[in-house]
């Protein structure tokens, strides 16, 4: 990955491993399409946070960009479930 960052004057290989992932798990990568989750969804991944990664639980559960569980995760922190609908 090293030599990919240098290549294309990527700032660091977090990007290219996101890509990877997304590939790997959906076999495409910037889908298009805009997906809307559920909050009881949104409310299982970050359960899943409490004895997984954040990269294992992009992959597993299949959400990309990997940044919307970490922009729900800010949300459930301020506002808690109750507003679960309106984690992005």
């Amino acid at each position: 990955m090293p030599e990919l960052v240098k290549k294309y004057a990527i700032n660091n290989d977090h990007a290219i491993r996101e890509w990877r992932d997304e590939y790997l798990v959906t076999d495409s990568i910037g889908s298009k399409s805009h997906k809307s989750y559920s909050p009881e969804f949104k409310m299982t991944v970050l359960s899943y946070l409490e004895t997984h990664s954040h990269s294992e639980a992009v992959r597993h559960f299949a959400v990309f960009p990997s940044t919307t569980i970490g922009n729900w995760l800010s949300v459930y922190r301020i506002f808690g479930y109750q507003v679960g609908t309106a984690m992005g």
